[in-house]
């Protein structure tokens, strides 16, 4: 097994758990057709899908994903956000 990181090396070795109290790495986009290709995209990259993409209580939609250096990802599409290319 190939390891991105030493830190993902000990989660798997010494079965750490990681804990997404640490942060969230938020990514937002511009549409919620763009949340589903990023989150596709996470996961055929072998990131674990960790909450798929839902509407959210705000009006937003969302998902989380665990990419391979064991970092938690937020990918969002806010309906009240215009976001320039």
């Amino acid at each position: 097994m190939i390891y991105r990181s030493l830190r993902s090396l000990w989660v798997c070795k010494l079965r750490l758990k990681v804990s997404s109290a640490e942060f969230t790495i938020g990514h937002n986009v511009a549409s919620r057709r763009e949340v589903d290709e990023v989150m596709q995209q996470a996961e055929a990259a072998g990131a674990k899908i960790t909450d798929p993409a839902k509407d959210t209580f705000w009006g937003g939609y969302s998902g989380h994903f665990l990419d391979l250096d064991v970092h938690l990802w937020e990918v969002v599409w806010n309906p009240e956000w215009e976001l320039e290319d």
